[in-house]
């Protein structure tokens, strides 16, 4: 469900972006570090064992079959945003800061 909210968001930006001339031919990566919501949005055949997920979370293999957004996993350990969604360890945090380009104090 987080990598769909993630999509629309993305979605949004492209429209808002697309609005103000700027070119959005070339498909928007997102990046995940949840192996099961990547192969969930590639694969329909899995449909038959997850319908407890509401339709509106299945939007996302449209934009993939129309390359409007690309689904790209990333390690935990790589993934930047976690130091804005997450307590961390100080050392984790401190890694994030550096992925981001930020140096700490």
């Amino acid at each position: 469900m987080a990598t769909t909210q993630a999509a629309k968001e993305a979605i949004w930006w492209r429209y808002h972006l697309k609005g103000l001339g700027y070119d959005t031919t070339q498909p928007t990566t997102l990046l995940s570090d949840s192996q099961g919501s990547i192969a969930l949005a590639e694969n329909p055949d899995q449909h038959a064992r997850t319908k407890h997920i509401d339709i509106q979370y299945h939007f996302i293999r449209q934009h993939l079959a129309q390359k409007t957004i690309l689904l790209r996993f990333i390690r935990t350990a790589e993934m930047a945003a976690d130091i804005l969604t997450k307590a961390l360890e100080r050392i984790v945090h401190c890694r994030g800061m550096a992925l981001l380009g930020i140096r700490g104090a």
